[in-house]
Formats: C-alpha cells, structure tokens, sequence
C-alpha cells in the first residue's frame, strides 16, 4: 500500500530538563528537511537529533518569546542557516530572552527575521502548516496546526492552560482562544503542547478543569 502523508512525516520531541519544556522537530522521511519548534536550553540534544539523522532545518517556528522557548534559536539558526519566525507582538520579548533563572546571560541576540500572522497557511514539504493566533499567555501566542496535529505552546497542556500572571499574560483572553479558536478544531486533534505529555482536544474539551466544554458542564 502506498504510504499516505502523514506516514512519512515524524514529529520528535526533545525535553529541556530545567523547564520541562518541548522543543519539537518535524520531518518526513523520505526528505532531509525539517522543522523545528521553540529551540531552548536543550538546543544542543535538538542540534544533535538532527544530526543523527543527517536533517536540515529549514525554518524554526516560535509558538511565543518567552525565555524557555527561544534561547536556542541563534545555535539553530547558525547551524542550519534559516530563518526563526514569531509573531510581531511577542517580538520585543526577544530582548530579554535571557532573564531566567538558569538561562546563561551571554548568549547571542535572538533574532526571528520573520513575522507569523493569524490565519496565515504556508505551504512545507507538501504538507499545509496554519498559523492560529491564540493570545493569553502572551500578545502575540501561536499555534501551529499540522494535519491533525496541533504544535500548542504553553496555550493549552493536558488538564492545564498557560499562566496568565506574566507580562501581556491576560486570563480572559486566554479563555477566548481556547474556547472559541482551540475547541473549535476537531476533537480527534493531538495536541502537543510547550510543557509535559501530549493530549487530544476531545480530551481537555471534556476533563481540562480550567475550560471545560460547555457540552460536558
């Protein structure tokens, strides 16, 4: 039988230890082309895996510009000579991407020479990749929606949601993303989210305690 899409495409998720936050990195593979996802204290595993697997980064894909999830982006782009993209209300995090506890104070500048807009579809190895805007955790929070899989930052995490008690961190707002942007996805969805293990939107729409689904109230 001949192998469908999503057959061919990987996605391998790299922990940093620290923060217990997600890189990820997308490929398919029958092609040396990759993705990668919010590259952080663990870029060196991440430099690494793609290595192994003789993969080239194409693009790096910002879900936001918090600290956790961005401090790799200069080792990335200076091994794979690419480009980082983010959404422009979450750039000027950028300058202070390292003001975290146990994120080295000399790094490189973190640049994302590209802009992410909502709504936004660019086309990747045959495969669509949308651009869902999902404000809350930050101004300028993203989404990545993959075929049936969702790359969610810190937006929505198994029985959880992004805390809101940080700069351009707004609850309400939150709540709207999720409710009318994340549920509105369908439930079979596998999210992938910036923190701990992967879920599916059926599952947080029903048992997520902080936004349940008006239908299992």
């Amino acid at each position: 039988m001949t192998e469908t899409l999503r057959d061919l495409v990987e996605l391998a998720v790299v922990v940093d230890d620290n923060f217990d936050q997600n890189s990820y990195v997308l490929h398919r593979r029958d092609t040396d082309a990759a993705l990668v996802f919010d590259p952080g204290l663990q870029h060196p595993r991440t430099l690494a895996l793609l290595e192994k697997n003789n993969l080239r980064c194409e693009r790096v894909l910002l879900t936001h510009g918090h600290p956790d999830h961005v401090n790799g982006v200069p080792a990335v782009i200076a091994a794979h000579r690419c480009e980082a993209a983010i959404h422009p209300d979450d750039r000027p995090m950028l300058d202070f991407a390292t003001r975290l506890p146990g994120v080295p104070d000399d790094l490189p500048p973190i640049v994302a020479s590209l802009d992410l807009s909502d709504g936004e579809v660019f086309r990747w190895q045959d495969l669509d990749v949308k651009v869902m805007h999902t404000p809350g955790h930050t101004q300028g929070s993203v989404c990545f929606l993959v075929g049936r899989d969702l790359i969610a930052g810190d937006t929505l995490f198994q029985r959880s949601v992004g805390r809101t008690d940080l700069p351009g961190g707004s609850w309400e707002t939150l709540m709207f993303s999720i409710q009318n942007t994340l549920y509105a996805l369908p439930p079979e969805t596998v999210v992938y989210p910036g923190h701990g293990p992967r879920t599916t939107i059926r599952d947080e729409m029903q048992y997520n305690p902080f936004v349940v689904h008006p239908r299992y109230r």
